[in-house]
């Protein structure tokens, strides 16, 4: 009995901690580098030596990056999303659980990809003002709509954060 009630105190506590971002090898220079190009380019037209171009997105159909690239990126959108039950789902809020991958943004420093935003995104359904029973044919009375978030990710893959201007949030936009 007390080894069950320990297991579930750890349980929750660590579930109260669980993070999806990660820290590479030279993480702190990228946090550094994210830093410097969010603030480069949050007022329309990047400063020099800053540029953004638009590598990928899933509605226009745009991809300028290769396939293997953009598995990676997909891979992380997938990891960043699994934080989501510990957050947004924990509410009235159901997910798909099929993440989708929708823009890849590359900044540049001296034309010289310096990290990437991506945008990823899953089907959801608000269970707040409907017959939701726990069913997915009870799915069809609530209203549906996507997750959306987005995450700062390096040229090596090897370091990712969620933007904290645009955690995990509803929507009923659904393309």
């Amino acid at each position: 009995m007390i080894s069950k009630l320990f297991l579930a105190v750890i349980l929750t506590c660590s579930a109260s901690l669980a993070l999806a971002d990660q820290m590479g090898p030279n993480g702190d220079k990228f946090y550094d580098e994210a830093a410097h190009f969010v603030n480069a380019c949050s007022s329309g037209a990047c400063k020099a030596p800053y540029s953004v171009v638009l590598a990928y997105s899933q509605k226009s159909r745009i991809n300028k990056m290769d396939q293997n690239h953009l598995e990676i990126l997909r891979k992380v959108a997938f990891t960043q999303a699994q934080i989501w039950g510990d957050t947004i789902l924990e509410g009235d809020v159901i997910a798909s659980g099929r993440t989708r991958l929708d823009t890849v943004t590359a900044y540049l420093k001296n034309n010289r990809v310096v990290g990437f935003k991506i945008r990823y995104s899953e089907k959801a359904w608000d269970t707040s003002d409907c017959n939701y029973d726990g069913s997915k044919s009870s799915l069809k009375t609530c209203k549906v709509g996507r997750i959306y978030e987005e995450s700062y990710v390096s040229p090596d893959y090897a370091t990712f954060f969620t933007d904290e201007d645009r955690q995990a949030d509803f929507s009923l936009e659904v393309n």
